[in-house]
């Protein structure tokens, strides 16, 4: 085999050469686990959730754990010049060889992927036809809606790595070995957060809306997914370091986990109740220590400036003559010293999401972002060093008007002459990137209920906001395309009844084509609202969080009124932190 595969083992050595945090292990007398990331290499590599569950597995005496990617265009070549399946990063061993298949999934567009991952491995993507290790899914994707994979994976497990996966592996271990069936009957009953598509079976109205998702072997109907409630420090750190893969070469520090500001579009703002936000010495070591080495270290969190104390933390970062980079910013919340820090560190752009153009969306949205404040960020970075500025837009949302496109308009005009006589009293012109996306209703949020635009009018929206910037010098617009935003809210609420089309995509990723050859109506998915009293096909997932209260919030958006932030010490609205109080 080892000559065989000569060319795939020399492709992967050369990345591992680059690359720092890697393990390898010797199989024997071991749990020997693939760990799958449905995109290549150079995506996966800065992915915080891979590195978690890599190094979990890996530090257990136990227990061996190697990733496989998607092979991009070079790698793809090399291994079908070989004629190779796919082979795991560290050994170049075959996929059936291990005891355990894990993937760790974070984005719907991603499940063809994985599709295409196991077909190159010679596995079935069908569960029930699958001979081989059982093959188990994770991530934030499956916390918030794992039917769409139902019948392709023997299970998911639901809720977070750091304390869901040792007591997985430790039930694994103790499992009965007779029947694929029984394995899995034991994890569902002794390994918290796991889930057996097999044992909850879909009934379905003529209409096609879910109808009741009965669970046999007295299984509970819904499916606790557990969360991490331990101090601050002990969240995801980088693993993985590499000179060649973006943001690989940074130290990352999730700095927070979660969202206390409530916006109602947010998935992670709702399942990753209550927030838990870290403070700035409970990352200083790491931080310093990276410091030290010259490093750029990543903060990472929904809203990187929230940090408490994050001002010193990066000015002692910059001191020690290392570099400083965040996830997100929100622009009502910049410190002068974070600010400096960005600036120093060669920040040429800095993104802010003021989400929505009018103040009425951002009320329906629960932004809590004035223009004011929008401004006065985008004169503090301006001011402060950093030469450019995103915008991010989403177009479609919902109750969104054509005069809430013309305030979009207005506002990002106002923007940029603001930036441009800025920078220009420092000597440079600055330029402003307006990046425009769909709005996608997601499970878990206010929003779930409500249509995506249909696709027809998003590009005309996003066509009139090009054609009326067009030519204004200082001032980019990109956008996604629509179609794979269309399929994202097909897959974000989608049920089991999608297992056909994930297989079409693995062969052709080309949305419109699968729906045209399924005979499969997209629309039942992405752009019907839904019933207040619809059964979804994510309920059974307790995430604590009270579907009454989400429907609450959805009527207060309809009244454009906005709420509080997220207060766990005084509310317990949501049902996350006590009884509802609806």
């Amino acid at each position: 085999m080892a000559k065989r595969f000569w060319p795939v083992r020399e492709y992967h050595a050369n990345l591992l050469k680059e690359e720092t945090g890697w393990v390898r292990k010797e199989p024997g007398g071991r749990l020997n686990v693939a760990l799958l990331y449905p995109n290549t290499y150079q995506v996966g590599l800065a992915n915080l959730g891979l590195a978690v569950i890599y190094d979990m597995l890996n530090q257990r005496a136990d227990t061996l754990c190697e990733r496989a990617f998607l092979p991009d265009r070079a790698g793809l070549k090399i291994q079908q010049k070989a004629k190779a399946p796919l082979l795991t990063l560290e050994s170049c061993r075959p996929l059936d060889e291990f005891d355990l298949i894990l993937a760790s999934i974070s984005f719907e567009n991603d499940y063809p992927n994985l599709v295409r991952m196991l077909e190159m491995a010679g596995l079935d993507p069908w569960a029930e036809k699958r001979n081989g290790p059982p093959v188990i899914a994770g991530g934030v994707a499956m916390m918030l809606n794992p039917e769409p994979l139902a019948l392709l994976m023997d299970g998911f497990l639901l809720g977070e790595a750091e304390v869901i996966l040792d007591p997985f592996i430790q039930a694994l271990e103790e499992a009965p070995t007779e029947s694929r069936e029984e394995l899995l009957l034991h994890l569902s009953k002794n390994a918290p957060g796991f889930y057996a598509p097999m044992f909850y079976t879909p009934l379905y109205h003529p209409d096609g809306r879910l109808k009741a998702f009965t669970p046999s072997q007295g299984l509970p109907e819904r499916i606790k997914a557990p969360k991490y409630t331990g101090p601050a420090k002990g969240m995801a750190q980088s693993v993985f370091q590499s000179k060649g893969p973006e943001l690989a070469d940074m130290k990352l520090l999730e700095v927070g986990r979660g969202c206390g500001h409530g916006c109602r579009f947010c998935a992670a703002g709702h399942i990753y109740r209550p927030p838990r936000l870290g403070h700035a010495d409970d990352f200083m070591e790491p931080a310093l220590e990276a410091a030290k080495n010259g490093d750029k270290i990543g903060l990472v969190c929904a809203a990187a400036s929230d940090l408490e104390g994050i001002d010193h933390l990066a000015s002692e970062v910059i001191r020690l003559g290392g570099k400083i980079s965040v996830s997100s910013l929100r622009a009502d919340r910049l410190g002068d010293d974070l600010v400096r820090a960005l600036a120093q560190s060669r920040h040429q752009t800095v993104a802010l999401a003021p989400e929505a153009g009018s103040p009425r969306l951002r009320r329906i949205i629960n932004k809590h972002l004035t223009e004011e404040d929008l401004a006065g960020g985008v004169e503090k970075l301006i001011q402060g060093g950093v030469p450019n500025i995103r915008l991010y837009f989403m177009v479609g949302l919902p109750e969104e008007t054509e005069e809430d496109i013309t305030e979009m308009i207005g506002l990002i005009k106002r923007i940029r002459q603001q930036v441009v006589s800025l920078s220009r009293a420092r000597g440079y012109l600055g330029r402003v990137t307006i990046s425009m996306n769909a709005f996608i209703p997601k499970p878990w949020t206010p929003f779930q209920w409500q249509p995506m635009a249909p696709l027809k009018t998003v590009k005309k929206r996003m066509n009139r906001v090009k054609k009326e910037l067009a030519g204004m010098p200082n001032l980019k617009i990109v956008a996604d395309v629509p179609k794979y935003a269309e399929l994202q809210a097909v897959l974000s609420r989608g049920d089991r009844r999608l297992a056909p089309l994930l297989l079409t995509l693995a062969k052709d990723p080309n949305p419109q084509r699968a729906f045209a050859a399924l005979d499969l109506d997209p629309g039942f998915y992405a752009d019907r609202k839904r019933m207040e009293d619809e059964l979804f096909p994510w309920d059974f997932v307790d995430h604590k969080i009270t579907k009454s209260y989400l429907l609450a919030e959805a009527k207060r958006a309809e009244q454009e009124k906005q709420s509080p932030d997220c207060n766990p010490a005084k509310c317990t609205r949501c049902g996350v932190c006590g009884h509802e109080k609806a």
